[in-house]
Parts: C-alpha cells; structure tokens; sequence
C-alpha cells in the first residue's frame, strides 16, 4: 500500500505540471492583451499585463520544479534499467502527455473539415454550413458550391431568385478592404469578386427587387453607397452615389428605386442638399433612369424634398418594345414637382 502511495503522488505531480504549464500559457496570453487592450471591451494596462506575465513565469517555473521532483520519486521506484534513462522516458512521456492535452483543448478551435459540418443548410448546389468554432468569428459560416468551398468567412447570404447559382454574400472578417464588403460568386469554375466594399444588411425578400428582370445585373445597397454589377463579367461600377453626385451641392446621395420591366434600365433617385446665400438649406431629388451597361443617365424630373420617388410616385412606359421611366400620373400638376434644364 505504501508503495501504490509513493508511485501515486509522483503522478499526481506530473498532472499539476500540466496544468500549471497550461495556467501560465494562459496567463501569458492575457497578459498580452491587456498590453495593447482590446477596443470598447478591454483597457491598456500594461502594469496588470506585467503582473499577469510574472504570474505566468511563476507558474511555469514552478511546474518545472514539480516536474524535476516528480520525475526523480518516480525513476527511484523504478526496478529496471538506469534511473538516468528512465529520468529521459519520463521526461518524453510527460512532453508528450503535455502536447496531447494542449492540441486536445485547441483542436476544437482549429478544426475544419474537409465536408460541410452536420446541421448545413442545402440551397440548390450550395450547401451553407452552420458557425464553427474555428470560425474567424461569431456570425462567419463557410459556403460549398458543389462541394467546394466557396468562402469561409460569410456572415449574410443571399441567392438569385431567378438563377440559384448565383450568390452574394457579406464577409463577416477581413484582413484589409480588399476582403471586406459583399462579394458576388457566379458559380462553375469562378471565385467570389468584390461587388462592393462596404457590408449590407441581413438580405431578405425585399432584396429580390435588386436583381434585374433579365438576370444580367444586381445592385448592391451599402450604407448610401449602392455599386452596379455584371453578373455576366463580374465587373462593378463605383458607388452610384460618386457616379451621379450634384455638382454645387453641400451633399447628395443616390438611391436605386426599381428596375424597368425587361431590365434594360434602372429608376435612381439622386437627393442633394443645397445652401442659400443666408446659410438656410433646401433638397432636390431628381429622378433619373440609368443604363446599367453604359452607365449614361436620362433626367426625368425633380421634387423639392430630401426623400422622395417612392413606389407609386413614378411608372414604366412602354414605347415600342422598350421602357420609360416617367412621372406617375398622380403628380403631374403637383407644384413640387418640376423640370430643369440640366
């Protein structure tokens, strides 16, 4: 019994080495983000992270220590071959021992498989794989087209209501502005191409309206600044809002209201914000439709108000086989509603 006694606590103390080893890695890591803080979550200290780092040394010297005195009870007890020797195998059990509980606690975190992940949602060829903990973060899931992956890092995704195979979706991490923003991804043998820098909302049934009739174009709304894309290229304009900005004006935006029935042309509305000589401000927003392959505008008209040409405020006409935007009948005498020379 004493001998089970000896042989036990020895053991006992090779488990404690690992976990002081696992305790001061842990600390260190700590310790390294309160050197430089984390932004709206963690302050810089760097006098707690030199407390954590001391703390961190602490315990792994006295896991070596526990070690050296665990190590040497255990190899006394040993009955074949030298104490030296048996010191070395120890020694490699335990370094051992230490890597498979280390990569056993990481392994989680690090892990992708090769396959979509249980519980992945099918769309068509797509396959949209639940959140993994190897994920760059929270809201980031991966996406296969046939089995590829597509992408690891979509946070918000969306499909062609006519064409499946074609798929947007907003990067939930980036390592620069050149991986940030929506991406569209056509399918077959392409990869995914930036369509716009800057992120969208959660797209839902109010998106479909963004993708043209004839399935040739989409436009991506980001935060006021929407960009047009080919989808037969997979090129992009620059933001609408730069393309068609009012000259003169203290500030203007343009918005995408709607596509022409057969998706040759786009309907957007371009609000600007103007200053009077006595520093009062008035709005303009004139209606414009757009060729999405030339991208020349054709003026309609202008409203004196900041948010305007809504559905039902403007119509489609059809000439001959091809679609005019126009003033919807229900303002033609309105007063706010007016022609300028442009």
């Amino acid at each position: 019994m004493g001998r089970v006694g000896v042989s036990f606590w020895p053991v006992v103390g090779i488990i404690g080495f690992i976990g002081l080893v696992l305790c001061g890695l842990g600390l260190a890591v700590v310790a390294i983000i309160f050197v430089g803080g984390a932004p709206h979550a963690i302050p810089r200290s760097p006098a707690l992270a030199a407390i954590l780092f001391l703390l961190a040394v602490l315990c792994v010297v006295l896991a070596v220590v526990l070690l050296r005195r665990s190590i040497r009870a255990l190899s006394a007890n040993w009955q074949s071959g030298s104490q030296k020797q048996v010191r070395k195998s120890l020694y490699a059990v335990t370094g051992a021992a230490l890597l498979l509980v280390a990569g056993a606690i990481v392994f989680p975190w690090v892990y992708e498989p090769w396959w979509p992940a249980s519980g992945s949602v099918q769309h068509g060829d797509y396959t949209v794989e639940p959140t993994l903990r190897s994920a760059c973060s929270p809201d980031a899931h991966r996406i296969f087209y046939k089995q590829r992956v597509v992408t690891k890092v979509a946070r918000a995704a969306t499909f062609s209501p006519r064409n499946p195979a074609r798929l947007l979706y907003t990067a939930a991490c980036a390592n620069d502005g050149s991986e940030a923003g929506v991406f569209y991804f056509g399918g077959a043998g392409g990869v995914p191409v930036q369509a716009n820098p800057l992120g969208m909302d959660e797209p839902g049934n109010w998106f479909d309206s963004f993708w043209s009739p004839d399935d040739r174009f989409v436009v991506i709304p980001a935060r006021g600044h929407a960009t047009l894309v080919n989808l037969q290229t997979g090129e992009r304009s620059d933001s609408l809002s730069d393309l068609f900005s009012m000259k003169g004006a203290l500030a203007s935006n343009a918005q995408f209201r709607g596509w022409s029935p057969d998706g040759k042309k786009l309907a957007v509305v371009i609000s600007a914000t103007y200053i009077r000589v006595d520093r009062s401000l008035f709005f303009e927003s004139d209606l414009v439709s757009i060729d999405p392959t030339t991208l020349t505008d054709s003026y309609v008209a202008t409203v004196r108000k900041s948010d305007s040409w809504n559905d039902g405020e403007f119509t489609w006409i059809d000439k001959d086989g091809t679609f005019d935007l126009a003033v919807d009948a229900s303002l033609q005498n309105d007063p706010t509603v007016y022609r300028k020379a442009r």
